[in-house]
């Protein structure tokens, strides 16, 4: 396969340091910088089994491993707020975790610049974030991007916040960035790369209720080594097909030049905003994305729904937050039936959804061996399977609560009943895994984290305690506690 001598994929180490020459250099002279904060955390688990229950690793940045009790030490200092100009602010962080066992690793889980000004920011690095709107804290994890995953290397820039539209006098909002990002090489093809984008309206300016609609777009696409395509092209033109989801080159492998270059994921994100006097209601819904016909809402059963409340000091009650979620994603387009009269190249089979899936880039939606989006979707621990749960339906609920003494207390619980994926002629079939979905798991898993702050010589230190517990066939049996200890300086 011919190679192309226009390429996106630069190395990341190169990127973030020509950002910062860019970004300080000139500007060195007029900075004020402040002192970052520091903290410092050791965190222990221990587990019953040789797995770490469910909502202990998961939605946790990728930090712990799910290979049952641990330790792990992490270091944090950021900084925010440097004005560089009057208009310009840089903020920049690191956090280092340090965990040994088997799967032991010492790594940055975040690295990170940001320039913020006129309304607009350009990050570059690790960092957290999610997309597209839902409640990242107490609920189970967006069919987008979630906590779930350690945090992908990428440079991206947009709207910093909302942005009114002038000549609507506030009452239309728009909020979205774009970005491109790298997906390393722990894949079944190497060197992969992502384009993501996020666009939303929002409707209603100054009245308590205001609506909003969005669309998430995010394209696996490039890679090297493809055990049967070798060197995937990755050429601006190959981006531009990304981007707007065209048919690829006439060096792209075949399924790319009759359908789309690359694998596509996203989400229709659709909710409202309700603010009262003593708490503001978040509802939204996620339609997945995984092919053009998504777009025109041909399988709208599938979906993540939530309604998150959010209650300020003026309400009685200890509860600070709460989120109920229901997630369905059994449809998937319907059963596999013969294409009789469709267009072959494309499939054999009508129904030929499979979300987090792909025919080409087999390890699917996933970054380092965690699902990148929501965590109920498992995937294999065979980066050549994917994710080989994803038609679930769950039940979900979080409640955070304000103690006395600024005690926190955080709960939630999640019943899921999981069907497995549809095994086709285009996914390698899991063997281990397609005989527990007979016809279905049930799956319990629990969670509470307590946080208590006590002032020490004058440092902030934050005892932690938390517990674990699953029950079913999809993830295990086991109960755990997890203790730590975090020192602000």
């Amino acid at each position: 396969m011919s190679k192309r001598s226009t390429s996106l994929t630069p190395s990341l180490s190169l990127t973030l340091s020509l950002l910062l020459s860019l970004i300080i250099l000139p500007t060195q002279i007029h900075a004020q910088f402040s002192t970052p904060e520091f903290s410092f955390e050791t965190t222990g688990i221990i587990s019953s089994s040789g797995t770490t229950p469910f909502w202990l690793q998961s939605n946790r940045h990728g930090m712990f491993s799910g290979e049952g009790s641990q330790f792990l030490t992490r270091l944090q200092a950021h900084s925010t707020g440097n004005q560089l100009t009057d208009n310009l602010s840089l903020s920049y962080g690191a956090d280092f975790i340090a965990r040994p066992g088997v799967k032991s690793t010492a790594s940055f889980n975040q690295g990170y610049l940001r320039l913020d000004g006129y309304g607009l920011f350009l990050q570059a690095g690790r960092f957290h974030n999610t997309s597209p709107i839902h409640d990242e804290e107490l609920g189970m994890g967006s069919l987008g991007i979630s906590n779930n995953a350690s945090p992908i290397p990428q440079v991206r820039a947009g709207l910093k916040d909302w942005t009114s539209i002038s000549f609507t006098r506030d009452f239309i909002q728009i909020k979205g960035y774009i970005a491109h990002g790298w997906l390393g090489s722990r894949r079944i093809t190497e060197d992969v790369l992502l384009h993501e984008k996020v666009g939303h309206a929002r409707f209603g300016g100054d009245f308590p209720l205001n609506f909003y609609g969005g669309l998430a777009h995010y394209v696996i696409w490039g890679g090297k080594n493809h055990p049967d395509h070798g060197d995937i092209p990755a050429s601006l033109s190959d981006f531009k097909n990304a981007f707007f989801a065209l048919k690829g080159g006439p060096d792209s492998p075949g399924q790319f030049r009759n359908y789309m270059y690359g694998d596509h994921i996203g989400a229709w994100d659709f909710g409202f905003f309700l603010e009262f006097d003593r708490v503001d209601i978040k509802a939204y819904r996620q339609f997945p994305i995984e092919t053009k016909d998504n777009l025109k809402f041909i399988s709208p059963q599938d979906a993540l729904t939530g309604l998150h409340f959010d209650f300020n000091e003026n309400w009685e009650l200890p509860i600070k937050a709460l989120t109920y979620e229901f997630l369905y994603t059994k449809y998937q387009d319907g059963p596999r039936r013969p294409n009789i009269g469709g267009d072959l190249t494309r499939d054999e089979f009508r129904g030929n959804e499979n979300y987090y899936n792909h025919g080409l880039y087999r390890t699917g939606w996933v970054y380092n061996s965690r699902t990148i989006g929501n965590a109920l979707f498992v995937p294999s621990s065979d980066p050549d399977i994917g994710v080989f749960n994803n038609r679930i339906v769950a039940h979900h609920l979080g409640i955070s609560f304000a103690l006395q003494y600024n005690v926190k207390l955080t709960t939630k619980g999640t019943f899921s009943r999981n069907y497995g994926k549809r095994w086709d002629n285009r996914i390698p079939d899991d063997k281990e895994k397609m005989d527990l979905f007979d016809p279905y798991i049930n799956q319990w898993s629990f969670f509470t984290r307590i946080e208590v702050p006590i002032t020490w010589r004058g440092y902030l230190v934050t005892i932690l305690a938390e517990s674990g517990f699953d029950n079913g066939a999809l993830v295990g049996d086991q109960f755990g506690w997890l203790f730590g200890i975090r020192l602000g300086v």
